[in-house]
């Protein structure tokens, strides 16, 4: 073989194992780029899912203080509502004493109050403007007396014998013990509405 030949024939090869060289750093070149491109890809989904639950959690908290703050201002106008109801009955209640329906069953009332001490030396303390019909109900029963008082509210109290028993009939007493159950109720229909 001739120099020429050999030295085109080591040219042809070189060449050769140039470009399969060449074509396999291209093809490991390629490969490292595609596993860098997931590797990227794998970081920002996690970076983002991190981003995302990082958020969620506080757009969760945020919601929650929200909705806690509103609860309590609902609650709070609802209880203002209820305290201004309760005012207003209260308010009412002297009309409501002065009315033929609360007479008319005054009797009964103070019969059932009279049932819890022993008549004899009773007092009924009540208003001047309810003491007449007080009076007229213990028509049959002289042993009661009544004691009429000018700043006395709505309804009356009955005391046994040296305040052994105080069986209180106020109007005002009643709707304090109600107040509990009207709140109830009508936090119930404003939430209906």
């Amino acid at each position: 073989m001739a120099a020429s030949d050999l030295e085109t024939e080591l040219r042809r090869r070189a060449e050769t194992t140039a470009a399969s060289i060449l074509s396999a750093a291209r093809a490991e070149a390629a490969r490292l780029a595609s596993e860098a491109d997931l590797r990227i890809a794998e970081r920002r989904r996690k970076v983002l899912e991190d981003k995302e639950d990082e958020y969620s959690s506080e757009a969760r908290m945020a919601i929650a203080s929200e909705r806690h703050a509103a609860m309590g201002a609902v609650l709070l106008a609802r209880t203002r509502v209820v305290d201004r109801v309760l005012e207003r009955v209260r308010d009412l209640l002297p009309e409501a004493a002065a009315r033929r329906s609360y007479r008319s069953g005054l009797s009964a009332e103070l019969t059932r109050a009279l049932q819890f001490v022993d008549r004899d030396g009773a007092v009924v303390r009540c208003s001047i403007d309810l003491a007449p019909a007080l009076r007229e109900s213990l028509r049959a029963q002289p042993m009661v007396k009544v004691e009429p008082a000018a700043d006395f509210g709505t309804g009356f109290v009955v005391v046994g014998r040296g305040g052994s028993v105080v069986v209180d009939a106020l109007l005002d007493t009643r709707v304090d013990s109600l107040a509990s159950t009207l709140a109830i109720e009508i936090h119930a229909f404003l939430g209906e509405t």
